[in-house]
């Protein structure tokens, strides 16, 4: 499965990014292969859709899972009618957040 988490930096030691959207990176986890890579945002500075364009990638990659502190109403209404499931971020690095999915720790949003 892959999991899709918006990244402030592109380091392991990197915080989860407030703004999924708008974002300066995405780190992208497949669980079959245990790896995962730093993608850069290319919707960072659009003027309008970066949600909407953001949720578009999330299809296009076929994440299964994705973990942010907060998602905006239209990414939100193109992803429900989809299997991503959407997590709750929890203030901790990126990899600390895959490992509480992983465990079942994080919280569900949708």
């Amino acid at each position: 499965m892959k999991i899709l988490i918006p990244s402030k930096e592109k380091n392991d030691k990197s915080l989860v990014s407030d703004q999924l959207g708008r974002t300066t990176y995405f780190y992208l986890y497949d669980t079959d292969i245990h790896e995962g890579q730093f993608i850069e945002n290319l919707y960072v500075k659009e003027n309008h859709g970066a949600g909407v364009k953001t949720a578009e990638f999330i299809l296009k990659n076929h994440v299964d899972y994705l973990i942010t502190p907060r998602i905006g109403e239209k990414a939100l209404d193109l992803l429900l009618d989809t299997q991503v499931k959407i997590y709750q971020s929890n203030g901790k690095i990126v990899k600390e957040n895959i490992k509480d999915l992983l465990s079942g720790t994080l919280e569900e949003l949708y």
